[in-house]
């Protein structure tokens, strides 16, 4: 045994084992010492095996142009304006291409066999497309988990990693989702590309780079910029950058002296807003015919102007039109005055829900007693408003409207030169002109 190799001898050991076990199988230790039937081997039965599922598409990653963007506006804080320049227009030309490669995607699926049949439905071609690669039971699987949401839909499809076109078509409407909402959109796939489109533009890096022109002093360049970016106004994400592309125009306007043209991209702003774009001129009319016939309080606890945010182009609009002798000018520091004076109002319910309006004079004093609301009062010239209101009354022979006005901030203090101005428009005898320029004294 001392000569026979090692890995020999472990061989023989487990063929001696291999043979004992076999004879035990066949009855040397089964029960009573009869033999067991070794169990009968059969071929797995036939069944329909689903096809592997290919991996999951990498997650929908940030967009380069959103990225950029978002370098921009860090870079404008820390102001590195040239480099946020730099940022902004690459934003613009990543979201171009974004979009440009989103219009092919759409264009392809439209182009498919199954794009007739779907009849310009996007979630009709999304299923009819569905058909060719995944199982009916997933589909329905689908339908029920996304709940009805076609976004969801979508993103549970993508899941399925499809091929071309659908994979092109799922991202496109998942991108349009995310950038300018389907609600425009609709189920309509021509609409889908009409959208894809229209968001190739950025008007929000547009306008960002109109700001830095703007910023730097460049006025004609910063001119053509925002008229550029309000071009594009369709594709904002958020109207309010609109107003502001209206906004700097108007102020490079009337630093170069233009005044019509300063003047209506005012109108623009206003007519934006839902006192005019929602209230018709009969409810304007009647706004006007209180407060002149009735007065400033009769006016505030009648009528409401919800959005606070044209007032200050009402405010300029008032002035200029005040400037020129111009009747109009009441309506529009009446609806700065009362838009300023409403959000004071729903923001001292706040604290004292029970609060009504219980005239000028006592809301004034509330003001002035609270820093906070005092400081907006100040900052949105919300007392300049109230005297040049004044003022627009008495250019119309509505004198003791002017005075009810007058007679409540002529009393206040801390609010020069206002209290001042009221005063001595007080004393001043009626039909005499205002000493002073309305616009310029609003500042910019």
């Amino acid at each position: 045994m001392r000569n026979i190799p090692s890995f020999l001898l472990v061989f023989a050991l487990c063929a001696a084992s291999v043979a004992a076990a076999a004879q035990h199988g066949e009855g040397g230790g089964g029960h009573g010492g009869e033999a067991e039937a070794a169990p009968e081997i059969r071929p797995p039965s036939p069944r329909i095996v689903a096809p592997a599922r290919p991996p999951a598409l990498p997650g929908r990653e940030a967009s380069k142009s959103w990225l950029r963007y978002q370098d921009g506006l860090r870079l404008v804080s820390e102001k590195r304006l040239g480099e946020a320049l730099v940022s902004f227009k690459a934003a613009a030309e990543a979201r171009d291409s974004l979009f440009a490669s989103a219009a092919r995607s759409i264009e392809a699926a439209m182009k498919s066999a199954e794009a007739k049949k779907a009849k310009d439905s996007i979630s009709g071609l999304v299923w009819l497309l569905a058909e060719r690669e995944i199982l009916k039971a997933d589909r329905e699987e689908i339908k029920k988990r996304a709940g009805g949401s076609l976004t969801a839909e979508l993103g549970l499809l993508r899941e399925f990693s499809p091929s071309a076109p659908l994979h092109g078509l799922i991202d496109a409407v998942l991108l349009v989702a995310e950038e300018g909402g389907l609600s425009r959109v609709g189920d309509s796939l021509s609409s889908l590309a009409a959208a894809a489109a229209r968001l190739r533009s950025y008007p929000e890096a547009e306008y960002r780079i109109g700001e830095i022109y703007l910023a730097e002093g460049e006025s004609r360049l910063a001119e053509l910029q925002l008229l550029r970016a309000y071009d594009m106004r369709d594709a904002l994400y958020d109207e309010a950058d609109g107003i502001g592309m209206l906004t700097d125009l108007a102020g490079i306007y009337r630093s170069q002296g233009r005044m019509k043209d300063y003047e209506l991209r005012l109108i623009e702003i206003v007519e934006r807003s839902e006192l005019f774009a929602v209230r018709d001129e009969y409810y304007r009319n009647a706004m006007e015919r209180t407060l002149s016939r009735q007065g400033f309080d009769k006016f505030m606890s009648l009528y409401r102007v919800g959005q606070a945010w044209p007032a200050r182009a009402c405010a300029e609009l008032g002035a200029f039109y005040l400037d020129a002798g111009r009747r109009v000018s009441v309506f529009y520091f009446a609806a700065a005055s009362n838009a300023l004076l409403t959000r004071i109002i729903e923001t001292l319910r706040k604290d004292q829900p029970l609060y009504s309006f219980a005239g000028l004079a006592d809301l004034s004093a509330r003001i002035l007693a609270d820093r906070e609301l005092s400081g907006y009062a100040r900052e949105e010239g919300l007392w300049a408003c109230l005297v040049l209101l004044g003022e627009s009354l008495a250019l119309t022979g509505e004198r003791e409207s002017a005075r009810e006005i007058w007679d409540a901030v002529s009393s206040l203090g801390g609010i020069e030169p206002w209290a001042s101005r009221a005063g001595q428009a007080l004393r001043r005898r009626a039909g005499a002109e205002m000493p002073y320029e309305a616009l310029s004294s609003l500042g910019r």
